[in-house]
């Protein structure tokens, strides 16, 4: 009888430690879930400052030329796709957009150094997001190979 009583606990022992694994294995695809949707969240973080720093460095370079443009023609775009050729005496303000839906007008220098400071601080959050995601790609790779050590061991 006394043996018996020792298979029964041996038994509850043995299924406590696989509930125990089973728990840590869905802890770790719940991570690998957390981090796939924040490494892709940053990852069209990315692309949106991206593409907004290659906006503000087109303007920037428009703007260093703006004596090269003067007395040029120009197409500007209609509606419908139509464009209707204009001629431009010269640039002398820009109007820029400072953020929260409101556009400014200012000369071109001040236009530039604006821009300036708008492209460098875009830079400073690519880095840090490039950071973030790099942080959490590495992370991502240790729960896979963690995932993948346990499948192996089940």
């Amino acid at each position: 009888m006394a043996e018996h009583d020792h298979d029964h606990e041996h038994g509850q022992h043995e299924h406590h430690h696989d509930h125990a694994k089973e728990e840590e294995f869905n802890r770790l695809v719940y991570m690998q879930n957390a981090y796939s949707q924040q490494y892709e969240a940053i990852s069209g973080e990315l692309t949106t400052f991206s593409m907004a720093q290659g906006a503000l460095q087109r303007s920037l370079d428009l703007l260093k030329r703006k004596d090269e443009i003067r007395d040029a023609s120009v197409l500007l775009s209609a509606e419908g796709g139509t464009y209707i050729e204009a001629s431009i005496r010269g640039i002398e303000k820009a109007i820029t957009y400072v953020g929260a839906g409101y556009l400014v007008e200012k000369d071109v220098e001040s236009a530039k150094e604006y821009i300036g400071r708008s492209i460098a601080s875009s830079e400073d959050a690519i880095g840090r997001l490039m950071e973030d995601r790099k942080k959490l790609g590495d992370e991502l790779m240790r729960i896979q190979y963690a995932i993948e050590a346990m499948q192996q061991g089940l």
